[in-house]
């Protein structure tokens, strides 16, 4: 089961509140969309695995000070809203999902 795209206003809307109110208000933006719970994002690289950005892990996503980006926020946004509605994926195929989200989603708030 595939997640569904939000609509250009709802990219833009992201874009724009995560540039003027910062990351978590951004995501924010699109877990009300999805109707979610909303993902914390917590900025702690020693709670991130080595050699990696970001990870998610309960509700939380963790971010090293480099991994803050829109792109990977969106990337681990993807995995929030697998978990909290459930979904049933294997890891490569949530990988390749979740980053073919956050490439659609950024493209579409660019869009003009």
């Amino acid at each position: 089961m595939r997640i569904r795209m939000p609509s250009r206003k709802v990219c833009e809307r992201f874009y724009l509140t995560y540039e003027l109110r910062g990351a978590q208000r951004g995501a924010d933006v699109l877990t009300k969309y999805y109707r979610v719970r909303p993902m914390k994002i917590v900025l702690d690289g020693r709670k991130v695995s080595k050699n990696y950005s970001a990870e998610y892990w309960r509700n939380n996503s963790y971010f090293t000070k480099r991994g803050l980006t829109k792109r990977i926020v969106l990337h681990e946004l993807y995995h929030h809203i697998v978990e909290v509605r459930g979904l049933e994926m294997s890891i490569r195929k949530g990988e390749i999902e979740a980053n073919a989200f956050a490439r659609k989603v950024l493209r579409k708030a660019k869009a003009v």
